[in-house]
């Protein structure tokens, strides 16, 4: 990473009251975040049913989130320029928040994607701004705890959507389901406009607004070859996560699993995430991203290519067992990827060098799900489909290295 941020003497001593409000109302909009976008996974076979979507259609509508989170990564971190990180994260929570009840009343399959499309602008536009104000306040020996409590929020949405999706089957359906996030939403963006202002300013704001320089500045020659191996990591990291949150309970119902522990694996996968996170947190502050995440991310590729050869024939109990063991080392790197990311670039450029890596991330991963849509469609087996989730996960090592290459390098 440069040295200028590698030698950034940021942060208090300790985590002040404010700082802690802020980072517990951040952590709040990724729980959003894993629920809304995890959701409709658990719910696609009761959607495809009232809708009458084929998998191909599905696959559209899964990615409608991530082209609209593609939008919104690179918007709103130029809005938090103008405006500031706090007001960002405010229009975006209530944008999504409004998304969220149009949703709850979609009728064919376009309403759907468009709704779920404005919905990710939303989103999407957020969480640039959370992730920056979370490495502003938060104590810089402290950083990697601070970060994995935030995507503990993504993790424990994610686990609670396949709760909600269980729950709501039988009593009300996905639209009385999409519309109750709705109103968590609106809660959360009152509590942003309570807790979140002022959260960006401290001493290095003053010397941050004074320098000239342009979001553009994160291709420059110093920083372009990090800022690519952050593209290849993130890209590899979400098609994982966000395909698997998508696919997995339509592939264990197409391989004999019944409906209910179909919706359950998104729960169980995202529980062990959840475990791990907080450890990987502690882990990178003593050790080091570089050794916590590479290790994680191999056992992880070994994990995930294992679960697919058995999808169909261990005992329920056991698959759950793997599907925990997966989670618990994919979730855990993948909330801690988010610190090699936030602590790559300097203040100034770092709401903008965020959004414009997930966004790249997102266009690299919007495929993913329409492509196996139509690889079931072709006949490719689900067992097959669900092992090569282990290559990009290989790929996230490799990044994770060669950034940690690169950090020893410029140091």
């Amino acid at each position: 990473m440069p040295k200028a941020v590698a030698g950034d003497a940021r942060g208090p001593a300790r985590f002040s009251r404010q700082a802690l409000a802020a980072i517990a109302v951040c952590t709040a909009i990724y729980f959003l975040d894993g629920l809304i976008h995890t959701v409709l996974g658990p719910m696609a076979p009761e959607i495809s049913a009232e809708l009458g979507l084929g998998p191909a259609a599905l696959g559209q509508i899964f990615s409608a989130n991530l082209i609209g989170q593609t939008i919104g990564l690179l918007v709103f971190p130029l809005i938090a320029r103008r405006l500031g990180n706090p007001a960002a994260i405010i229009l975006a929570v209530f944008g999504f928040c409004l998304a969220q009840f149009a949703t709850a009343v979609s009728w064919d399959a376009s309403s759907l994607f468009a709704f779920r499309l404005i919905d990710g602008i939303f989103l999407g536009g957020c969480l640039p701004s959370c992730l920056a104000i979370v490495t502003k306040v938060a104590p810089s020996h402290r950083l990697g705890l601070a970060l994995m409590v935030l995507f503990t929020g993504y993790g424990s949405g994610a686990t609670a959507s396949g709760i909600l999706a269980s729950a709501f089957l039988d009593n009300g359906g996905w639209r009385l389901a999409i519309a109750l996030v709705g109103a968590l939403s609106g809660v959360t963006a009152v509590a942003a406009m309570i807790w979140l202002r002022g959260a960006d300013k401290g001493p290095d704001s003053a010397a941050a607004e004074k320098t000239a320089s342009r979001p553009l500045d994160v291709l420059a020659p110093g920083m372009l070859g990090g800022t690519l191996l952050l593209w290849l990591m993130f890209i590899s990291m979400l098609t994982v996560q966000y395909c698997l949150s998508s696919w997995l309970p339509t592939l264990l119902v197409e391989v004999g699993r019944d409906q209910s522990f179909a919706a359950l694996s998104v729960t169980i996968f995202s529980l062990g995430g959840i475990v791990a996170a907080l450890g990987v947190g502690v882990l990178i502050d003593r050790f080091g991203g570089t050794r916590v995440l590479g290790a994680f991310l191999i056992i992880a590729a070994v994990t995930l290519f294992l679960v697919g050869q058995f999808l169909a024939t261990v005992p329920g109990w056991l698959l759950m067992t793997m599907l925990a063991t997966g989670g618990f080392f994919f979730l855990g790197a993948y909330g801690g990827i988010n610190y090699v990311l936030a602590t790559y670039y300097p203040e100034d450029l770092r709401a903008f060098g965020i959004g414009l890596t997930k966004s790249v991330s997102r266009l690299g991963t919007i495929v993913a799900p329409v492509l196996i849509g139509y690889g079931l469609v072709l006949g490719i087996a689900e067992t097959t489909m669900m092992s090569l989730f282990a290559i990009p996960a290989a790929f996230a090592a490799f990044a994770v290295y060669a950034v940690g290459h690169l950090a020893r390098s410029a140091a």
